[in-house]
């Protein structure tokens, strides 16, 4: 009977590595506060009591991909990416812990969610202007660091993937997609020895992350080609890069979409000139405008409530935006107005950079 007081209980033998209550890199993993494609994200409490949120990859979900070593080399390469970026706009990545069960990836807990979240909360059809502003003049820093700093382009920006700590303070997530700028998708993978297999290159290969950030000038890159959207690169049967970055999964998608291999949420963001297909020869190099766009998007979206292009029927919704005509709001300001003409700008050369929308930004609200 005393010794019995002392035996792991039959619970604590079941326990999971990745349960709720199990340690992890000092870390007391908590409840499941969402999911991802092959990811669940809890919350977790340190030893100092603060609060985190934990995304955690199971090896074993990781081998029932279509081809396992590229999942895990795609997942290493987002986690490098994430860790080299540090900005008060973009969600840090304070930790990664590997496991032979599991990768755990701990970043910081956003307890108001994303902004997609806090649009649609309570109903309301749009954030008041200055609210709105205020947001917005956040993301576009942190992306400006993304693009001017760090030499990265997002890919895949949107309401989801911007989430708000505590203290109100939008963080860019997800990055999945990114890129260096003028990399192209040749870059991800070697070229073929002869033995008819094709090797993806590991991010050391590819591009090392630098702990010393440099200053990069936002040129157009010499193709003059981006990289297909996310939406683009499923349907097209490439591989996508697991989503690492952010703690929680997209509640929905302001325009939902037919199921046919679409990222939700993601294709009323993307550039028209994304929606084109790439030559043969020449590869898609990343650009900063995409970016641009979606940003402008994102605007457009804070300040009404609703998306600029939106269709139930994929075809029609891709000829919107190749044809990039959109009603601009009523009563939202010159500044405003400015933005929007700026980033939704069907001409890449002609669309807006990030310092130029930062410089009209902060008359937004």
């Amino acid at each position: 009977m005393f010794l019995s007081a002392f035996s792991p209980t039959v619970s604590e033998l079941s326990l999971a590595p990745d349960d709720e209550g199990a340690l992890v890199a000092g870390y007391t993993l908590g409840p499941i506060v969402g999911r991802g494609g092959f990811s669940i994200i809890r919350t977790a409490s340190s030893t100092q009591g603060g609060t985190v949120a934990v995304k955690i990859v199971r090896h074993s979900d990781l081998d029932k991909q279509p081809d396992p070593a590229l999942a895990r080399k795609s997942l290493e390469r987002e986690a490098q990416v994430w860790a080299s970026l540090n900005h008060e706009h973009i969600l840090p990545l304070f930790t990664v812990n590997h496991t032979p069960y599991a990768d755990f990836f701990f970043t910081a807990y956003c307890p108001a969610g994303s902004l997609f979240d806090i649009l649609k909360r309570d109903g309301r059809p749009a954030l008041p202007q200055d609210d709105a502003g205020m947001m917005f003049r956040q993301v576009v820093r942190g992306l400006r660091y993304m693009h001017e700093v760090a030499g990265f382009v997002h890919g895949d920006l949107k309401l989801e993937n911007v989430l708000v700590d505590e203290m109100g303070v939008c963080k860019i997530g997800d990055f999945g997609m990114a890129r260096k700028i003028g990399e192209t998708d040749d870059d991800d993978v070697e070229p073929d020895a002869g033995d008819g297999v094709t090797r993806t290159r590991t991010l050391s290969q590819a591009h090392p992350p630098s702990s010393a950030h440099t200053h990069r000038s936002l040129g157009r890159s010499a193709t003059g080609k981006l990289p297909p959207h996310l939406s683009l690169r499923l349907r097209q049967g490439l591989p996508t890069r697991h989503r690492t970055s952010s703690p929680y999964p997209a509640s929905g998608s302001p325009t939902p979409l037919p199921n046919r291999g679409f990222a939700p949420g993601s294709l009323p963001y993307a550039a028209p000139e994304l929606l084109l297909s790439p030559s043969s020869t020449t590869p898609y190099a990343a650009h900063p405008a995409q970016d641009i766009w979606a940003l402008g998007v994102m605007l457009f979206a804070l300040l009404t409530g609703k998306l600029p292009f939106s269709d139930s029927f994929e075809p029609r919704l891709q000829m919107k935006i190749l044809h990039g005509a959109f009603e601009m709001p009523q009563g939202i300001g010159r500044c405003a107005e400015q933005a929007l003409r700026g980033c939704i700008e069907r001409s890449v050369p002609n669309r807006w950079t990030v310092a130029m929308v930062d410089e009209v930004a902060w008359g937004i609200g």
